[in-house]
This record gives C-alpha cells, sequence and structure tokens, in this order.
C-alpha cells in the first residue's frame, strides 16, 4: 500500500509545440533513493529522448542536469535516482525532455515535481 507521503508527481507541459504531455510519478524508493515514472503520449515513436532533473522552474532551469533519467522511448521511462522524495519535492526541482540526443536544445515538455 502505498501513502501519500511515499509518492508525489509532476504534471508535463509540451514546450515549443511538441504536443508532448504526460505525467511523472515518484515513489519513495529507501532512505535516500526516488523511484521516477515517466508516462508521456504525443512524442515520436522508437525515438530515444533525454530526460533529466533540474535545479529551478520550467521558466528558468539550471541549464547543467542535477539527476539524469532513463532516455523516454516510446513515452516510457522508469529510474531511481539517488536522492529522497522529500529533497525533490521541496527543492525547487523541475523534469524536462529534449526532442533527441542530436537536438538536446529543444525541450518538448517539462512539468514542475509536485504540481500535481
Amino acid at each position: 500500500m502505498v501513502f501519500a507521503a511515499d509518492s508525489g508527481s509532476a504534471k508535463l507541459n509540451p514546450q515549443n509545440n511538441s504536443g508532448e504531455s504526460g505525467t511523472a510519478t515518484l515513489t519513495k524508493a529507501g532512505d535516500n533513493q526516488t523511484k521516477v515514472v515517466l508516462d508521456v503520449k504525443g512524442g515520436p515513436s522508437g525515438v530515444s529522448q533525454p530526460v533529466h532533473i533540474h535545479k529551478g522552474s520550467c521558466d528558468k532551469l539550471d541549464p547543467k542536469p542535477t539527476y539524469p533519467l532513463s532516455p523516454l522511448v516510446n513515452g516510457k521511462s522508469e529510474t531511481t535516482v539517488n536522492a529522497s522524495l522529500d529533497s525533490l519535492e521541496k527543492g525547487g526541482y523541475a523534469i524536462n525532455g529534449h526532442k533527441s540526443a542530436q537536438e538536446a536544445s529543444t525541450y518538448v515538455f517539462c512539468g514542475p515535481i509536485g504540481s500535481m
């Protein structure tokens, strides 16, 4: 059974007219670990899209990723990061996705952690 304090989420909104949107579900996975599961619709089929957790907001992300996530493929990604759920929810972090490894400067979705 998952209690509210053991999980969190982020609403992932489209950026740059990508049409990609979805949700990130964050679940406590230990004292200092969090499982991050992404479910995104509207993206390209079969393309590996880099995804990261950054410090900051979607309008003003720190360009250096704080926690890299497994690439999004066919709208799915699952990663366990070495950070507590509490620190991610209270630390001012956002999850963002890139169009592709070749077009990493183009953001296609973003959502602040704790936005749902």
